[in-house]
């Protein structure tokens, strides 16, 4: 398998289409959100919302990274994209009828989470066979900028729309963004990694990722804490539009409004880590791009009433270092990984990272009954600084960069 210009040119290609299917995504989440949010004013309901499309990629993450490996693709990414729009044409109709229930949208949300869970393994572990080693931490970099850049764009634009037109109008702009995104993928070739003697059992191919992962000396610790950090971060991302709407008496707009500012900070740190190349101290940079991430959740939660700009630049704060972390933690496995077990190792990490969000998605909307928002988004983002700073001094974390470094020295 050979990596080079012309399979880089194919990625950008196929990333390109992404972007696009990206765009209809976007907005069709927002409008999906606000509904929900308009239609039961209850924290329970958006939890719930977010587990069900959520839980699915974690679940299956493991299972489908192994298929990933396995199977082709295209294949795979065509097959799961089609499936993702006629759900969404599924919901459509379902608002035309005007029969639509909330135990709809989140079945409907739900089979989206499913098919999801077998999009992302495929889609990032075929970076590694088609972008070369020097370029993959400014790939990733710009994957973040043009991510980010995208899913502000898609807040804007539901904004305004749902001025004018109805929610069912506004999603076929989901369904229609996946014929653009299929035109790339049907021209590109997708490498394939399986080689004809490996006749290994899914069993066995499932087991090799999580051998890895419990060999690699700090990999599992920092895993730990990237479960920690997203679980406590869900609270915030699960509870924003009602602490919007409720606490601060906000509107549509003012939820786009600290919505764009969230998504300009992804914007920001993606801008950034797309024009350096760090190849030292990695882990330093993580651990500190984590402390500035809790102190703008800090200051999230200490919004004064109807203070939306303090709360959009407290937010731009926080996800300011979000690309950081990602993008850096990111390179290093792809660095790492040999390129037949990118998908399991990948699916297994960002299950493992992600496995305690639907949990924190569900207690979100129970906890914050008892003790209100604003003192659950402080509780999390102290336990965040406290969980951090002991698993800096009292593990193995701080190494995992030298699995590079190590990687590194075994090609040269």
């Amino acid at each position: 398998m050979q990596v080079n210009q012309t399979t880089f040119r194919s990625y950008l290609f196929f990333l390109f289409g992404q972007l696009v299917s990206l765009l209809g995504s976007s907005i069709a989440q927002f409008v999906i959100v606000w509904w929900i949010t308009l239609e039961t004013e209850s924290t329970l309901y958006l939890s719930l919302a977010s587990v069900l499309g959520f839980a699915p990629i974690v679940i299956l993450g493991p299972l489908t990274g192994v298929l990933a490996d396995r199977w082709n693709r295209k294949a795979l990414i065509g097959t799961v994209d089609l499936l993702q729009a006629l759900t969404s044409v599924a919901l459509i109709f379902l608002f035309q009828l005007n029969v639509i229930a909330i135990w709809q949208v989140l079945a409907l949300l739900t089979l989206k989470g499913v098919f999801q869970a077998f999009h992302t393994p495929a889609v990032l572990a075929m970076i590694p066979t088609m972008v070369p080693k020097d370029k993959l931490s400014r790939l990733n970099g710009v994957n973040y900028l043009f991510t980010s850049s995208v899913n502000l764009a898609g807040l804007v634009v539901a904004a305004v729309l749902l001025g004018f037109w109805g929610i069912s109008q506004i999603l076929w702009i989901d369904a229609a963004t996946f014929l653009v995104a299929l035109v790339p993928l049907l021209m590109i070739t997708i490498p394939s990694i399986i080689k004809k003697q490996d006749k290994s059992s899914f069993r066995k191919q499932f087991g090799k990722g999580f051998a890895f992962i419990r060999k690699a000396r700090g990999l599992l610790p920092f895993i730990m804490v990237a479960t920690g950090v997203n679980f406590l971060l869900t609270h915030l991302t699960t509870l924003l539009p009602y602490f919007v709407k409720v606490d601060h008496f906000g509107a549509v707009s003012d939820l786009a409004f600290v919505m764009a500012f969230i998504q300009g900070g992804l914007l920001v740190g993606g801008l950034i880590m797309s024009v350096i190349k760090v190849s030292r101290k990695k882990m330093a940079i993580i651990a500190s791009s984590m402390y500035i991430l809790f102190l703008g959740y800090i200051l999230v939660a200490l919004t004064p009433t109807e203070f939306f700009w303090f709360m959009a630049t407290s937010g731009l704060i926080l996800t300011f270092c979000i690309p950081m972390i990602d993008v850096l933690a990111m390179t290093i496995l792809q660095t790492v990984v040999p390129v037949e077990m990118q998908g399991r190792v990948t699916s297994v990490t960002i299950s493992l990272a992600h496995a305690a969000q639907p949990i924190g998605m569900l207690l979100a909307g129970i906890i914050t009954v008892f003790t209100g928002t604003v003192n659950l988004f402080l509780g999390c983002a102290g336990l965040g600084v406290l969980i951090l700073t002991l698993s800096w001094f009292f593990t193995d974390v701080r190494y995992v960069e030298k699995l590079e470094e190590n990687s590194t020295n075994k090609m040269d």
